[in-house]
């Protein structure tokens, strides 16, 4: 039976993930041609370069690819140089080397150290491989007999037709220079054995692995678009494995017809269980159907191609030993047909598979730059989907991936540019038994240890002896733990019965129990059975079920952890009514069957499908309209979601909420809906994973009807703003440089809360600036892109500067129009024409726009020149300036002095200077004749002052006479003192003493 796995996009996410987590990565300087895996060292190849690098990318050697010089017999003699592109990189884990071989004029090969690539140990010209870069090559290593070949794949060069071994298709090179013919040789020990084809120019190697002594081949041959697989058997010589060729067509899948083989992956072990064969070869491959736009374009298969199948008993008609012309290929190739299609989406470009106990895991490279990893049972039937990682643009995942070798815990994957090692899971986060079971990954166990810790932990990692318990090896379960209740024949007992999804590994000894109570007491008869893991079962009368039910508590202990879960057991032939999903759910989740929609005691399978699968919305009785989904919009998202989404259609009025879910009921995410009017409501749409998503919309009934697609793309990207400057005042409009900008929703700027609207049109995005208020020199703003509720910051920053200064204008007529300059102060600006207006006001209310011609610039000012057409007669009195928010009203500059005025004003200012002078001069004369005047009385007054003072010193006898013989004499200190101090007074005296003091010294001089 084939089980088929929708398309999954939503995983199940029980913490948010952090894509950037556990993850290493190296970006190189060029795009990733081909990359390898030893035991200690990754090595990589570019279009110039090979590097090496140890498993977590933290020691990087790198080597220039060598220019290979061949000399050339034209006369004069000169050299012919040709660089050297590897097309085939073969780490040769047993001799410790690293094979290259690629293209320069007839192929060149080089053999280097496997631990040290600096060191060449062998090089050779020899076509090993396709000599055209873009042709198609295949190379590995396998083993036949006791030697290591090269099993090597190219095309005919379409250029270099005159290189030898040209025509062979696939061939066993050797590897060792002991063996038969030295190394790379393809010969065998009597002949050149070789594979060829009908139609080698219409081919292309996909990829080709050893599976114990099979060798297998896959191809698309696209002139028939199908997909072959040739398959050898590993004998002892070159010459035998070749001839052994066999051949089948491989047929994918299904109703369409998918026809390109993109990428592949061989699953090696048994798989019990399955109805499949022991030793059985299972391989898994991406086919395409070539339609990209449909979202389920690819699809992963498997395939059973083990060799003891009757399926490759036939020859090959497009295949042959050696010369196709001379043994033209025979018989008729069978169809494969895969054993089960496990996964679709849109774009699958790699697959890498992993075989963990009885459990696939496929870890799925895409086209728009995810890691997804997929669990599949031994029946074939997927879990869901998880997502490890997703790139923030569409870079392509390179077709091939490798598991990590050593601890085979990580995975290699190369995007464009750039490799990572993403690990395989996050077993370290879950601190629970239950939460490490609830995470359903195949790698992830509880190590219940003695003497450790108990941790949730990979297998390898649980040291014995401990037991390691992970995930039931059955059909993927929701619940840990589960219950049925069945009644006895005679109606007297009730048996209920749990089980514990569990699986236990290792030697480590695990005890466990299980107890039954009720809130009285115990509720289990005391023949009840021994537990035993995965299951415990507990007899009870039926007289303790009373109508309205019975609350039990189950203590489950597994190891050292506890369980406890709470049930409500009911009499399953009570739970009656309308045969809706609600009542299903009900008799489920009592312990109950579900059969032709009644609820019953009858025992459930042990098989039974999950309640989600049985329990399908049915029709409720309640008359409601089917809702009709005509549109969404937007109906392409970034995967960070899309806020306020509008549905369109008909028949709304009962819808409770839309419901976004893939193509597997994995993981449900449920929106309100609000503003619905019938035919539209509005609703958001949540952050999911990239690719296709199916939206429909829920009823009062929880049935979920109608039908569109939402896809989820990579998220949008801010790498510049044009222009990056912008004035203080805002508005000017911002075009953002990116990728995805169309899933923006606004623009924020870190000096303002407010989200901008942008306008989105024909692959351009902007928006205007918001004011900046109150700045006088330049201020950086930073600038993010709003992404539902997301905030995405761009790598540049905008400048916000002072508003523009306009100065002065002047308005010259120019014929029947009016020409307007206006002058500006330099800034850094660089406003453009088209974001100035100008308009001339000629009255209070009437403005006339000024078309706009160019802006001229010089180191001070900048002149904006505008013209105002056809107005003859028309005369402005200021022009207003509007440049976003800003706005500025000039007046017109004042014209200069006419030359015949300024020939009258000069004489008038000489006679003003003349006469300005003469008059002070003039009035210096009558003030000097003043002065002279009252200083002749003054001296007058003095004069007279003195003579009365003498006279007044005659008469006074007491202290002014001194007696000098018979004549009195008179002394001048007296008639100064009177004269200066008319009142007497000390300072008189003062005076009088310092005078005599001085005349005294005189005379004794």
């Amino acid at each position: 039976m084939i089980y088929e796995m929708r398309v999954v996009f939503w995983g199940v996410l029980l913490a948010c993930v952090d894509w950037s987590r556990g993850q290493e990565n190296h970006t190189f300087d060029g795009d990733v041609r081909d990359f390898a895996i030893g035991d200690s060292s990754v090595y990589v190849v570019t279009d110039d370069r090979l590097f090496q690098l140890n498993h977590d990318f933290t020691k990087v050697i790198k080597r220039d690819n060598p220019n290979v010089v061949y000399p050339n017999q034209e006369v004069p003699p000169s050299h012919e140089t040709y660089p050297f592109k590897v097309n085939i990189l073969l780490p040769f884990i047993k001799n410790k080397t690293l094979i290259t071989c690629g293209t320069t004029k007839c192929g060149y090969c080089e053999i280097l150290d496997l631990n040290e690539i600096s060191k060449s140990v062998y090089s050779e010209d020899i076509e090993v491989g396709s000599l055209d870069p873009g042709d198609s090559t295949i190379g590995f290593i396998v083993d036949v007999g006791t030697n290591s070949y090269i099993m090597s794949g190219r095309l005919q060069s379409r250029v270099r037709k005159a290189c030898s071994n040209s025509d062979q298709l696939l061939d066993l090179r050797n590897t060792l220079d002991r063996q038969n013919g030295g190394i790379f040789s393809n010969s065998d020990e009597s002949s050149t054995p070789y594979i060829d084809a009908k139609q080698k120019e219409k081919f292309q190697f996909v990829d080709g692995f050893q599976s114990n002594s099979h060798i297998y081949v896959f191809s698309n041959v696209p002139k028939e678009r199908q997909v072959r697989l040739i398959w050898f058997k590993s004998e002892n010589s070159k010459t035998n494995t070749l001839m052994s060729l066999k051949g089948a067509t491989l047929k994918c899948c299904g109703n369409m017809e998918r026809r390109e083989l993109l990428s592949s992956s061989v699953i090696q072990g048994v798989i019990q269980g399955s109805g499949g064969l022991h030793g059985q070869v299972l391989w898994a491959g991406v086919f395409t159907a070539g339609n990209t736009s449909d979202p389920i374009n690819t699809v992963l298969a498997i395939y059973n191609i083990s060799s003891t199948g009757p399926q490759l008993k036939d020859k090959d008609p497009d295949f042959c030993y050696q010369a196709c012309a001379k043994a033209p290929p025979q018989g008729n190739a069978p169809d494969l047909h895969p054993e089960a299609v496990v996964f679709r989406y849109s774009s699958m470009t790699s697959v890498l598979a992993v075989r963990h106990n009885s459990w696939l895991v496929f870890f799925i490279g895409t086209g728009d730059g995810q890691l997804i990893k997929l669990a599949v049972d031994k029946a074939y039937k997927s879990a869901c989907a998880r997502v490890l990682y997703k790139s923030d643009d569409d870079r392509r995942v390179f077709p091939k991936m490798h598991l990590d070798p050593v601890d085979h815990k990580h995975v290699y994957m190369a995007l464009r540019n750039q490799i990572m090692r993403v690990p395989v899971a996050q077993c370290s986060e879950h601190k629970s038994l239950k939460d490490c079971w609830s995470a359903q990954d195949p790698f992830c166990g509880w190590c219940e240890s003695e003497n450790n810790k108990s941790r949730c932990s990979f297998q390898d990692d649980c040291l014995q002896p401990s037991a390691w318990i992970s995930i039931s090896e059955d059909s993927q379960q929701q619940d840990m733990v589960s219950y049925q209740v069945e009644k006895s024949s005679s109606g007297e007992k009730i048996t209920l019965t749990v089980k514990v999804h569990l699986n236990v590994h290792g030697t480590g000894s695990l005890t466990s129990a299980c107890i039954f109570l009720t809130r009285n007491d115990h509720l289990c008869d005391r023949t009840n059975p021994a537990p035993a893991l995965p299951q415990c079962s507990c007899l009870f009368s039926s007289d303790q079920l009373p109508a309205e039910g019975l609350n039990v508590t189950v203590k489950i202990r597994v190891g050292k952890q506890n369980l406890t879960e709470n049930l409500m057991l009911t009499n399953c032939s009570d739970i009656t009514g309308p045969p809706t999903s609600a009542l299903c759910s009900q008799c489920m989740s009592a312990g109950c069957s579900w059969s032709n929609d009644v609820c019953s005691w009858t025992t459930r399978s042990a098989n039974l499908n999950p309640i989600q699968d049985m329990c399908r919305p049915s029709q409720s009785g309640m008359n409601y309209s089917e809702p009709v989904i005509v549109s969404i919009v937007p109906s392409v998202l970034s995967f960070h979601g899309r806020n306020h989404a509008l549905m369109t259609g008909k028949n709304f009025h009962h819808v409770t909420r839309v419901r976004i879910q893939g193509h597997m009921d994995c993981s449900l995410k449920e929106s309100p809906v609000w503003n619905n009017t019938g035919s539209s409501l509005t609703f958001h749409i949540p952050s999911g994973d990239k690719g296709s998503v199916i939206v429909c919309a829920v009823l009062p009934d929880s049935r979920c009807l109608g039908k569109a697609t939402v896809t989820y793309g990579s998220s949008p990207s801010c790498t510049g703003l044009i222009p990056s400057t912008t004035w203080a005042s805002g508005k000017r409009k911002i075009k953002v440089q990116g990728s995805q900008l169309e899933f923006v929703e606004g623009v924020v700027h870190d000096h303002a809360p407010q989200t901008i609207q942008t306008k989105y049109s024909s692959g351009t995005l902007w928006y205007h600036t918001l004011p900046f208020e109150h700045i006088n020199q330049p201020v950086t703003s930073i600038v993010s892109l709003r992404v539902a509720n997301q905030t995405l910051a761009c790598s540049s920053q905008l400048t916000y500067h002072p508003d523009p200064e306009f100065t002065s204008y002047t308005a010259i007529k120019t014929g029947n129009d009016l020409r307007v300059t206006i002058e500006k102060r330099a800034d850094k600006l660089n406003i453009a024409t088209e974001e100035i207006l100008v308009f001339g006001v000629q009255e209070e209310n009437q403005d006339v726009e000024c078309v706009m011609e160019t802006i001229e610039k010089s180191n001070g000012t900048d002149s904006v020149i505008c013209d105002i057409k056809n107005t003859p007669n028309f005369n402005i009195k200021s022009v207003r300036i509007r440049v976003g928010n800003f706005t500025k009203t000039l007046l017109p500059k004042q014209a200069a002095p006419s030359l015949l005025l300024i020939l009258v004003l000069i004489p008038i200012i000489i006679v003003v200077i003349v006469g300005a002078v003469w008059y002070s001069y003039i009035k210096q004369r009558k003030m000097a004749a003043q002065m002279d005047k009252q200083l002749e009385l003054l001296e007058c007054d003095i004069r007279n002052d003195i003579r009365q003072g003498f006279v007044d010193m005659q008469t006074e006898k007491c202290d002014l006479i001194e007696n000098v013989g018979a004549i009195p004499f008179l002394d001048y200190k007296h008639f100064a003192s009177r004269i200066f101090f008319p009142d007497g007074g000390p300072v008189m005296t003062s005076c009088i003493k310092d005078i005599g003091q001085v005349r005294f010294d005189l005379n004794r001089m």
